[in-house]
């Protein structure tokens, strides 16, 4: 039983892209991420200054909207 909580997904990210400007100035923060973590998880989010994380952060709590994609938290 405790194998099938482990599985139960928390967090689940499909396609989430988030794009910054406008034509001719266009700056892609986030293409195509998809991902799960599961219940007992730890996930630590690593990449070079600019790369998107603070924006992906922003998009899992709501305080930015996606461009495309989507994301469950708790089922």
């Amino acid at each position: 039983m405790q194998t099938t909580q482990m599985a139960t997904p928390v967090l689940e990210v499909a396609h989430l892209e988030k794009v910054y400007g406008a034509l001719g100035n266009v700056t892609r923060a986030l293409n195509d991420v998809s991902f799960t973590v599961n219940r007992g998880e730890f996930v630590g989010i690593m990449g070079a200054s600019g790369s998107g994380k603070s924006t992906f952060l922003n998009l899992i709590g709501g305080l930015e909207s996606a461009d495309g994609g989507h994301i469950s938290v708790g089922g």
